[in-house]
């Protein structure tokens, strides 16, 4: 057995949130650093990375951490580069893609998204609502508990 090993690059954010790995996905401009900012601010989440995230896949799991340029800072947008305390690597769980308010569904619709040939739950939100981190937030509760689109 030979001991897998794949990377690939994703323009993203990543969070360490409920023991939970969050890749959040978005086009420029979707409200991927406002949301990992909340989430941060709130004390809910800790940075993985911003802006870049590398993902590793090794057998059947796939870890994130940020490119060695970039540890441990976010680009704030009105402010500048910022330093953070961070965390990585870790496991990723779960996908977050952020789209306008009228492409989230009232309820999730079952969804994956594969990343160097396995799946993870993706979950639609809304990145500049300010009840995006909440929902975040219980998203991670319900996956753990084996209940996110089973609501």
């Amino acid at each position: 057995m030979t001991d897998q090993q794949d990377t690939s690059s994703l323009h993203g954010n990543c969070l360490w949130v409920n023991e939970t790995g969050v890749l959040i996905l978005g086009k420029a401009a979707s409200g991927k650093t406002g949301l990992t900012l909340a989430m941060i601010n709130s004390g809910r989440g800790t940075l993985v990375a911003d802006d870049q995230v590398i993902i590793n896949r090794a057998h059947k799991i796939l870890m994130a951490c940020p490119p060695e340029a970039l540890k441990g800072m976010m680009h704030i947008h009105g402010i500048g580069i910022v330093d953070f305390d961070y965390m990585a690597p870790v496991p990723l769980h779960l996908i977050i893609q952020l789209v306008p308010h009228e492409d989230v569904p009232l309820i999730a619709e079952k969804s994956e998204k594969e990343i160097e040939g396995l799946s993870l739950p993706l979950l639609r939100l809304a990145g500049h609502e300010a009840s995006s981190a909440d929902t975040l937030w219980l998203a991670t509760e319900l996956l753990k508990k084996e209940m996110l689109f089973k609501v």
